[in-house]
């Protein structure tokens, strides 16, 4: 009897929740990364640390900062303005921080990525209601979507392509996503 019981209350629950006519909300983080804001969800994020000059990678393109050592793990740094922008990272201010982000790769090669930022990155929860999709005429290369929250420009990455653009960028060949029949 007793389980017939936690069984209704857990419907119950569910169609209150169905019932409320909340929109959903999302906790995340805008990140001030260069010359744009970024937007990711918190679970997306692991540490922001302070900045240290990379160990240069031979070859890397100009939006490859390099290598640093994390956790005992070398993590390629890369500079996000200068990846959409085709340009180089250019000079690194004194207060700016790496944000050590969970790659979505399944590969143990490359399981953090350091994202180069201008300065702390800010909690903040989005609504839809507060979230206005503005487009990317550019096309821009890692941009998923770019967005205006309560009239600030931001732009949600592309986290699974800006991983596998990095894991190229790092080891010199696409990684392996799929295997063909």
């Amino acid at each position: 009897m007793a389980r017939q019981t936690r069984t209704r209350k857990k419907v119950g629950a569910k169609k209150v929740l169905r019932r409320s006519g909340k929109s959903p909300e999302i906790h995340c983080m805008l990140i001030p990364a260069d010359m744009e804001t970024l937007i990711l969800p918190i679970t997306a994020m692991v540490e922001v640390i302070d900045f240290s000059v990379p160990q240069a990678m031979e070859g890397a393109p100009p939006w490859l900062l390099g290598q640093i050592d994390w956790e005992s793990r070398q993590v390629p740094v890369f500079s996000f303005g200068a990846l959409i922008n085709g340009s180089d990272a250019g000079e690194v201010s004194e207060r700016s921080k790496i944000m050590i982000l969970k790659s979505l790769s399944d590969s143990a090669r490359l399981p953090y990525l350091g994202l180069l930022l201008a300065d702390l990155p800010r909690p903040t929860t989005i609504k839809e209601s507060t979230l206005v999709e503005t487009g990317d005429e550019k096309k821009s290369l890692g941009v998923f979507s770019r967005v205006t929250i309560e009239d600030q420009q931001a732009i949600i990455p592309d986290l699974d392509r800006l991983t596998h653009l990095v894991t190229h960028a790092t080891f010199g060949a696409l990684p392996i996503t799929q295997l063909d029949s």
